[in-house]
């Protein structure tokens, strides 16, 4: 696989998590966005860290919801 492949995939994976988040919780897509983005999750993702790449969209998306309720003291 090319590097060029490698980034293309990478990109397409964050693209479809951060659409997960807004069809799971009803979020605009600046808004899902922004969470992603600000997530440890997006970063060990985007480091290759524990394979995370190879989970579901949907998963890393609720995964990703769940540290961003936790930053803000909630369930």
């Amino acid at each position: 696989m090319t590097n060029e492949s490698k980034i293309a995939l990478q990109a397409s994976k964050c693209a479809n998590i951060i659409l997960s988040l807004c069809e799971l919780y009803g979020l605009s897509l600046k808004k899902a966005t922004d969470i992603y983005y600000q997530s440890e999750t997006a970063e060990m993702i985007e480091e290759g860290i524990a394979d995370l790449q190879c989970r579901s969209d949907k998963y890393l998306a609720s995964i990703i919801w769940d540290e961003f309720q936790e930053s803000k003291g909630e369930s």
